[in-house]
């Protein structure tokens, strides 16, 4: 991703709420990375701690946290922060401490949050707001087509991004006048991974990239052999007349994303075989198809398969959405054994 960034003349900004892990941004900094995003001020001060400087919460900010929003101003973070809300900018200027920089959300079609790019008056009341509010600036636009992610394939995603970047660039050349130099920075990993033409894009924001997972394996993003994180599942019971195999490994570990086999059947990962120094291919012929708070029920329709696997394996699971499977589960072992905590451990 550092690579394609550089060839098409954009900044990378890598949103760390994938991995939370500082020894994840280290090889992001290894790689060239100077400015990272995070999903919460927790997870900012997190990297902060870690010796990040430039970093961008890409979440609207929430008035409660303003003393630790001014905590890592005073810690000397250069923070960037998201507003959607004249009131909340009116706030900010009043309460933080030190000066600071944000960026209007603009909503291209996602429909999530952010100033509908479409309503002109609407950002522009939000931007004279900023101009107008004692130590915040304006940095730029920001912008999530995180309808990338229920598309039927790769030219509707970058037709998305196509619109959300014109959309930006309309919206920042009306600003022009009174905001010199703003930025545009557009997220998301599909968009990411695939849009060759960015063309008006300053920076780009992606997380799920760094493990990718099924759901980008389902898109077309991404092969099934660059999935770079799997659940390890002990196997705890079998039911022979069910052909179901129980594994401790539920919601609270994979979360409740799922995603739609060629029969409609809803299921919730992929298994495959833990081996030295990684793991096989998918196994055809099982997959997780429920879950409860801390049971995963397995189903296998193949009659050889289902006599192999005994209480006391080991299975591999690869996540629908890798991003809250590694929040769940709060650190990682390495292929080397090495223990890895994260955020949540701290």
């Amino acid at each position: 991703m550092c690579q394609k960034a550089a060839r098409l003349g954009v900044k990378l900004v890598p949103h760390m709420k994938t991995p939370q892990s500082t020894e994840i941004g280290s090889w992001c900094k290894a790689a060239g990375v100077e400015v990272i995003t995070t999903s919460s001020i927790k997870m900012a001060r997190y990297f902060a701690e870690a010796g990040w400087r430039d970093i961008t919460v890409a979440f609207p900010i929430n008035l409660l946290e303003i003393a630790e929003i001014n905590h890592m101003l005073d810690m000397g973070v250069d923070l960037k922060l998201f507003v959607v809300d004249t009131d909340v900018v009116a706030l900010l200027g009043e309460q933080v401490s030190r000066p600071v920089q944000v960026l209007i959300e603009l909503d291209a079609g996602y429909n999530r949050t952010g100033v509908d790019a479409d309503d002109l008056n609407a950002v522009r009341e939000v931007a004279a707001q900023i101009a107008a509010a004692e130590k915040v600036s304006l940095y730029g636009l920001y912008c999530h087509p995180g309808n990338t992610y229920h598309t039927n394939g790769i030219e509707e995603v970058r037709q998305i991004w196509a619109t959300a970047i014109k959309k930006a660039n309309f919206v920042r050349n009306a600003l022009s006048q009174e905001f010199e130099g703003l930025k545009v920075r557009i997220g998301d990993t599909p968009g990411c991974t695939l849009v060759e033409d960015m063309t008006g894009v300053d920076e780009i924001s992606a997380g799920n990239f760094i493990f990718y997972d099924l759901v980008m394996n389902y898109l077309d993003v991404c092969d099934e052999s660059d999935i770079a994180v799997a659940m390890a599942v002990p196997v705890v019971a079998r039911n022979e007349s069910r052909r179901q195999i129980t594994v401790h490994g539920g919601a609270v570990h994979f979360s409740k994303d799922h995603l739609f086999d060629e029969k409609e059947q809803k299921f919730f990962g992929e298994v495959v075989i833990l081996e030295e120094g990684g793991w096989s291919s998918i196994i055809p012929g099982i997959k997780l198809t429920a879950l409860s708070q801390e049971h995963g029920t397995l189903e296998v329709i193949d009659d050889e398969l289902f006599s192999e696997i005994k209480v006391g394996d080991v299975l591999g699971i690869l996540p629908i959405h890798s991003c809250l499977t590694a929040n769940l589960m709060k650190s990682y072992t390495t292929l080397e054994g090495r223990h890895l905590p994260h955020l949540e451990q701290f």
